[in-house]
């Protein structure tokens, strides 16, 4: 499992028969008998060279079902939605959790209860993750693969020269040792850098919902007839608005963040890099990037839970999962293949972490990434957004846009949390 180095770029297959059929194919150029199953995945091919290892081991120790890999990336959930219904598409799709639901619908996704009941996964499906985002209607429509989250990435240096002995456990200890380093430090190192633009896709949306869940609330939670309303009380949503505020009143963060949108911005990972920044977070992906950035500047830098990180629930869970064609000509194949790419074999090559509990007390893990391996089985998916009237997008741009219209002074914490308040409301009624 080489988490913390570079994947290698490895030459992906493409499915090259266009046909009424699914990418599965007896090829006449194969020796007879030999089934041919197409697997696509939208991660960049530069990520996936651990991938194409594990693949490539199974076709050597299984001739007669040989599969090719196939990327599409971006991801484009309508493409393979689209194929599957004209009766085409490969054998066996990567799914973005969030995607599942989307998909599990007849001609499209083959539901796996009956393969999971007669030829069980390895280490069963107890110990899976985000079971949630694949059960729907009470069929399960994909099986969870890899799973990532947000940890505490952090200097231990830059702590211990503030006289801080470990990483903060809860979000008030991190608030105080963030104003310590940047203080002691005179402000040549910043406590906490975090994106806090106030554009859709900001960075910050993970940070805010983690304080709200550490702390008992919900942007939006169903109640006990169905119903859904918003889930944190006006005072609630306040303290949580001041608190971001007053980590860039206090210098705890520096206010040239507010006009950051992703954790992965130059601002942020150079900062960590070269020192200049004591703590953040970040998943497993970014993580690595910045830590052979540090290794290369003379930095250390470790992970850690994030605050309240191992209670559950305090923390996202997300990931991909993988979905079997309903059109597939080879349905029994393409499960053998879904059971090899989650087992430990297939993570010992790839680097991502695997949604399973216990594959994960299987596999090597570099000491830099312990954070997320102690986090993740307490996390957990952002389904708990999912079904109401108003889309997670929508919820994202609200909070995100009067969060950081309280950084920049145009609005109080208080009217900030009423105008949020309002605006799920509003959206709540459909």
């Amino acid at each position: 499992m080489k988490f913390a180095k570079p994947a290698v770029a490895a030459a992906m297959l493409s499915c090259l028969v266009v046909s009424l059929a699914a990418c599965s194919d007896s090829d006449s150029e194969s020796e007879p008998g030999t089934v041919t199953l197409i697997f696509r995945q939208f991660d960049p091919e530069s990520e996936v060279g651990g991938l194409a290892t594990a693949i490539d081991a199974w076709n050597k120790s299984n001739p007669r079902v040989q599969v090719e890999m196939q990327t599409l990336s971006p991801n484009n959930v309508q493409q393979f939605a689209r194929e599957a219904n004209s009766g085409s598409g490969p054998d066996i799709d990567q799914i973005g959790y969030t995607d599942v639901a989307f998909l599990a619908r007849p001609r499209i996704l083959l539901p796996l209860d009956d393969y999971l009941a007669k030829d069980p996964l390895p280490g069963g499906t107890k110990s899976l993750l985000a079971t949630d985002m694949v059960s729907v209607g009470g069929k399960t429509w994909a099986i969870p693969w890899t799973a990532d989250t947000m940890a505490l990435v952090y200097n231990p240096k830059a702590l211990s020269a503030a006289g801080i002995k470990s990483p903060p456990t809860t979000w008030e200890q991190l608030a105080t040792d963030a104003k310590q380093i940047s203080s002691s430090s005179s402000g040549k190192t910043s406590g906490f850098c975090f994106p806090a633009s106030g554009s859709a896709t900001s960075a910050q949306w993970f940070a805010i919902n983690y304080y709200l869940w550490s702390h008992g609330g919900a942007l939006v939670r169903k109640d006990s007839s169905g119903r859904w309303q918003t889930g944190v009380s006006p005072a609630s949503l306040t303290a949580a608005i001041q608190y971001f505020a007053d980590l860039f009143a206090t210098g705890a963060a520096p206010k040239a963040n507010q006009a950051v949108q992703d954790y992965s911005d130059p601002t942020i990972a150079n900062a960590l890099a070269t020192g200049s920044c004591a703590m953040s977070y970040a998943p497993p992906s970014t993580f690595g990037t910045v830590h052979r950035q540090a290794e290369t500047a003379g930095t250390t830098l470790m992970t850690a839970p994030m605050p309240s990180g191992l209670t559950d629930g305090a923390t996202h869970l997300g990931g991909r999962a993988l979905g079997i064609n309903r059109n597939t000509e080879h349905p029994a194949e393409a499960w053998s293949v879904v059971k090899y790419l989650v087992s430990a074999t297939t993570f010992k090559t790839y680097g991502q972490y695997p949604a399973s509990a216990k594959t994960l007390t299987e596999l090597p893990v570099p000491k830099a990434q312990q954070g997320y391996v102690d986090q993740l089985p307490h996390s957990r998916s952002f389904a708990r957004y999912i079904g109401s009237e108003m889309t997670i997008a929508s919820i994202q741009l609200l909070v995100n846009q009067r969060f950081s219209a309280v950084y920049s002074g145009q609005s109080t914490s208080s009217q900030a949390a009423a105008a949020i308040l309002d605006g799920l409301a509003e959206g709540l009624k459909g």
